[in-house]
């Protein structure tokens, strides 16, 4: 087994970049289309829910991230709270999530890039993932580079859309329901839930993160509040500037909104602005599944996952076959996937693995009741040792997937 290390390269902004960069991605420029169909008038409600569940898992990974600075993220932490073999079942759960949702955000991109020159869509997919494999091959450093110009792009796009709606706000009823009550509020979270699963690929820097323990709590929590304030206040902007049953048969709600708002040429620029959101999420995707790649390669004994242990480049050393892998993994899906169907889908797994992340941190709490370390994080509100939190966090997750599963039966996605 190679016994390289990653460089430990980044620090408190970088992480805080990517953070909140890996959470605002492409979600929610297709999905608040989608969610407001559900919730109505209380489409903030719907992104509050979602981002209070996504917060009490949040805390649980930044336990563990402080206990075990890894690479591996969820992948080593379901190992320390209870066992590799669970460990290596769920990494089937964390690929998934990290190759098959990159896809279908390709497709998004190639949809938005359509609009501004025609070129094949497949052609689009290809190049935006090829692209964003070289950046993560160059090295997490020029990643995070590109990740905080885009980031900045995006959040800027995100404020002009406030920025431009704010007049309107106080205009419509906000707590008005849709059709469907408070079980179309609950179904809403469900769906926009894939847009706050930027912590998972967070987590997996850990091993290039300048004093992980301590950054990387702050900035899984922090990122998660930011994102948070700014879903918030554009779900407010959207139902100021639409109906709720407008804005939900909308092909690209932000733009539309913005083009109501300023004209075409306000649409154009959101269009260039999803097209940066979308393209570091892909980024994001691809540089956490191949670190957990990477990681479970190491930790294994299987010999033919010991390629994707190999570190090499000119300068920072990335594990360039592990990025290579994902990335061919992802073009196949990405050339016959499909977003809004994929958004629920991967869903699935999202919930079963935040979910598995709060038991092994039970578990873990459970089996280690007088072994705190000095200097990490600890989730508050415990009785017994065991963080209420996580308990509250589980309990919501399951609710979350109910209503999951019931956008999926019910023709929601």
């Amino acid at each position: 087994m190679s016994k390289e290390k990653l460089k430990r390269s980044l620090g408190f902004w970088d992480i805080l970049m990517f953070g909140v960069g890996g959470i605002v991605g492409a979600g929610i420029y297709a999905i608040i289309g989608q969610a407001a169909g559900l919730s109505g008038n209380m489409l903030w409600a719907s992104f509050a829910v979602a981002a209070a569940v996504a917060l009490l898992t949040g805390l649980s990974y930044a336990e563990f991230v402080s206990r075990f600075p890894d690479a591996g993220g969820s992948f080593e932490y379901i190992k320390q709270g209870m066992n590799e073999r669970t460990a290596l079942i769920m990494a089937v759960f964390i690929a998934f999530t990290g190759i098959v949702a990159p896809a279908a955000i390709a497709i998004s991109f190639s949809e938005y890039l359509s609009r501004l020159i025609e070129i094949p869509n497949w052609i689009a997919v290809i190049g935006i993932v090829l692209a964003m494999a070289a950046f993560n091959i160059v090295g997490s450093k020029i990643s995070s580079y590109y990740n905080k110009f885009a980031t900045a792009i995006t959040l800027l796009g995100l404020a002009l859309v406030i920025g431009f709606c704010i007049p309107d706000w106080g205009n419509v009823a906000y707590f008005e329901m849709g059709d469907e009550g408070f079980t179309g509020i609950l179904a809403g979270a469900a769906l926009i839930f894939f847009s706050y699963v930027g912590f998972e690929d967070l987590v997996k820097l850990a091993e290039e993160t300048k004093d992980a323990k301590k950054v990387l709590p702050k900035g899984v929590l922090l990122s998660g509040i930011i994102v948070f304030v700014f879903y918030v206040m554009i779900a407010i902007s959207a139902i100021s500037t639409f109906s709720a049953e407008d804005l939900s048969q909308q092909d690209g709600p932000l733009a539309a909104i913005i083009e109501s708002q300023w004209g075409a040429i306000g649409g154009t620029i959101l269009v260039i602005v999803a097209l940066f959101a979308t393209s570091k999420t892909i980024l994001s995707n691809i540089l956490g599944t191949s670190r957990m790649l990477y990681d479970v390669a190491r930790d294994s004994e299987i010999s033919w996952l010991r390629k994707f242990t190999t570190l090499s480049g000119m300068g920072e050393k990335t594990p360039n076959y592990a990025i290579i892998a994902v990335a061919v993994v992802t073009i196949a899906f990405g050339l016959i996937g499909n977003l809004k169907i994929v958004a629920s889908i991967s869903n699935i797994f999202v919930f079963c693995l935040f979910g598995m992340v709060n038991i092994a941190l039970l578990s873990f709490r459970i089996k280690n009741k007088d072994q705190d370390e000095e200097g990490i994080f600890k989730i508050p509100w415990n009785i017994n040792n065991i963080p209420v939190p996580t308990v509250i966090a589980l309990i919501t997750i399951l609710i979350l997937f109910g209503f999951n599963l019931y956008n999926l039966f019910q023709g929601n996605a």
